[in-house]
């Protein structure tokens, strides 16, 4: 499929959503509304065989409920032939496991979208696939994969961003063509030149409340009720903040304040993280994602995060603990 303009028609794309969790599964259900019959999904285990026997169910609050069956579900990338988009759907620490099932997938002109947590997924793709192009994304929403193999999303809003930090006229293109493949489907995406500073400032708010929310299995309200939750949430911010400024990243004056408040007064007093929710079930998390990656920064960068290193260390201890059991 060529990329010469943003009017093509994607019924000739070759699509893959590879990681059918929460938001792969959520995406998976949109695309297939329109692509189903050009819709490959990757996924592993249990998922697998109820994908391949019940198709995608997505109930979603925002975009309303649906069952799609997409052309190939399969395990194996070698299945489904080099792909024309493939939007990268995992946890960070299963990153290069399902670039090994997607290679067989993964052509010259393959567009892959991590949409994914943190600030290093894409750079992270970049190196495991240089002959590819990389578009860099992030998505709000409260999304997750059920027991019964369906997807749900909750609330009254999902949107996604989608960017390139590379800026030649190849990745520009690229970016535009994966937010028009979203647009046509019904997706709420946004385009935007400067993806690396929509990362950050969600990657931001991260750092801080999906640390405190993990480490002490709380919610928004049970921080607005302790003074040493908001203290540590605030040092977080501020720390990931100025690292974010050290390495030239265009953020909003007062950001770290901005997203205190947010937490602080506009979240729902149920408010949690997914970091909370792997920590209780006692599963992998992505610890590393947001603050490994925040402590690697700034020892580059030459910015302190002793709240960061801190709570990384309680944290660790924690999962540690429980994985080795």
């Amino acid at each position: 499929m060529e990329m010469k303009d943003n009017n093509m028609d994607f019924n000739t794309a070759k699509i893959c959503v590879a990681g059918i969790g929460g938001i792969g599964g959520m995406l998976a259900g949109m695309l297939g509304r329109k692509y189903d019959k050009n819709l490959s999904l990757i996924a592993h285990g249990e998922h697998l065989k109820k994908l391949q026997q019940q198709g995608v169910i997505l109930h979603s609050d925002f975009y309303g409920d649906s069952v799609t069956h997409p052309a190939v579900v399969t395990e194996q990338g070698e299945e489904i032939g080099t792909q024309d988009f493939i939007f990268v759907c995992v946890k960070n620490y299963s990153l290069e496991e399902l670039a090994g099932q997607l290679r067989p997938a993964v052509g010259p002109d393959t567009v892959l979208i991590p949409v994914m947590n943190g600030v290093e997924p894409g750079d992270h793709l970049r190196k495991l696939f240089p002959e590819a192009i990389v578009v860099d994304a992030l998505i709000y929403t409260i999304s997750a994969a059920e027991p019964d193999g369906s997807t749900k999303q909750s609330g009254k809003y999902t949107h996604i961003f989608l960017g390139s930090k590379e800026q030649d006229a190849r990745h520009v293109d690229a970016s535009k063509q994966a937010y028009a493949l979203l647009k046509s489907c019904g997706f709420d995406a946004r385009y935007t030149e400067d993806i690396e500073s929509e990362i950050w400032q969600k990657y931001i708010l991260n750092c801080g409340f999906n640390t405190i929310t993990a480490r002490y299995l709380i919610c928004s309200g049970d921080i607005r009720k302790n003074t040493k939750y908001q203290e540590d949430l605030h040092a977080i911010l501020r720390e990931a903040n100025a690292v974010g400024l050290a390495l030239h990243v265009h953020l909003p004056e007062g950001l770290a304040d901005t997203k205190f408040h947010f937490v602080m007064t506009a979240q729902q007093d149920t408010a949690t993280s997914s970091m909370r929710r792997d920590v209780e079930a006692h599963r992998r998390t992505e610890l590393d994602a947001f603050l490994g990656a925040l402590i690697r920064k700034g020892k580059e960068t030459g910015v302190p995060t002793p709240v960061a290193a801190r709570y990384y260390a309680e944290l660790s201890e924690i999962i540690d603990g429980y994985l080795k059991k």
